[in-house]
């Protein structure tokens, strides 16, 4: 298997079938590191996916990866969350390319917003630092209650209220269209990877409604 045997598109409504695997591998996936994630209930990644909001691999028929998008406080931040690959896949640079996708994509749609990563994973941390992310504290992350209340379901939700939502097990990681070190690491990354622009275009070829 070549990773050129993968197809990465801008998910619709026919791939609404991938949504109980994909929510039992992100499940899996989080039993095993033992870290916390922030639950999702079908319905929700359903609509990102009618939406297009959400991004998915395929190896034929065969689900190979995913990851969403969603919008907090007004459109003025987003996450680009839930990045997933299934242990068969993994070593390809389908995560990456995921990310690569989201990332292009949240960009296009919301030009003006921050961009912004809650993760424990030290391959995502990477893949967020490739793209222009920093480290920052979660005071500089988004307010919208939406968002926090996204983090009860997970199992270290409680080191989150102890310390008043300052601290917890997660790394916050901002990407900010106002700083130029950010976009031009950005911007590079896409020159790697210009197929990228085609993969989005191919789902909304007439542009954005948002």
């Amino acid at each position: 298997m070549e990773a050129s045997d993968i197809k990465i598109v801008v998910a619709d409504e026919s791939h609404v079938k991938y949504v109980d695997t994909i929510l039992s591998t992100i499940a899996a996936a989080a039993a095993v590191r033992g870290t916390g994630i922030a639950k999702r209930n079908p319905e929700y990644v359903k609509q990102k996916m009618l939406e297009g909001k959400a991004v998915i691999a395929l190896y034929g028929e065969e689900f190979a990866g995913f990851s969403y998008i969603e919008t907090w406080g007004g459109k003025h931040y987003v996450t680009t969350s839930g990045l997933i690959v299934p242990e068969k896949f993994r070593g390809l640079g389908v995560a990456k390319r995921i990310k690569h996708v989201t990332f292009t994509l949240a960009r296009m749609r919301w030009p003006e917003a921050k961009i912004f990563s809650l993760t424990s994973g030290a391959a995502v941390m990477k893949l967020n630092t490739e793209h222009g992310y920093i480290p920052v504290t979660f005071a500089q992350l988004t307010d919208d209650e939406s968002f926090w209340k996204g983090c009860e379901g997970c199992i270290n939700h409680d080191v989150l209220k102890r310390t008043d939502r300052r601290y917890c097990v997660c790394t916050g990681m901002l990407y900010d269209p106002q700083r130029e070190r950010s976009v031009r690491d950005a911007n590079e990354e896409l020159e790697k990877d210009p197929e990228v622009l085609n993969i989005i275009k191919q789902r909304f070829p007439n542009g954005f409604n948002n």
